[in-house]
């Protein structure tokens, strides 16, 4: 058995919004140790180099356990740390349910998918801008 990391997430940055777009790779991300390198892979996107918003696409994974939300909490919190972002979109309505009992809409956006998400983080951008040019 192999002790590779398992790559649970892709990611990519892009200029309309500045933001950077992390795809889930994994359905199920229920295992502990899967938890622990899901965290790892997303802390390690919080970096100078890349923009520090950031659009979480749902769309593949089906179970998230209590752990796997756990490091997404720390990562987000890390992003607003930071300065930071993040929107969260296309969550199953399973997933959905875990979400809203540790209240993560609190401290990121839970929009229903990628284009809704996109739309408000353009509308963000645009107010952020008219803002330092007033």
């Amino acid at each position: 058995m192999s002790s590779q990391p398992i790559a649970h997430i892709a990611y990519e940055p892009i200029d309309r919004p500045r933001t950077v777009i992390v795809e889930f790779l994994s359905h199920s991300i229920a295992d502990p140790a899967h938890a622990a390198e899901l965290g790892q892979q997303l802390a390690a996107l919080v970096r100078p180099d890349l923009p520090k918003t950031y659009l979480l696409d749902f769309h593949r994974v089906s179970a998230f356990s209590s752990t796997a939300f756990g490091a997404l909490v720390g990562f987000v919190l890390k992003v607003r740390k930071a300065g930071g972002q993040v929107v969260i979109c296309n969550m199953d309505q399973f997933v959905r349910f875990g979400a809203d009992l540790i209240r993560l809409g609190d401290y990121a956006p839970i929009v229903a998918d990628r284009q809704a998400a996109l739309d408000r983080l353009a509308r963000e951008e645009a107010q952020g801008q008219a803002g330092a040019r007033g």
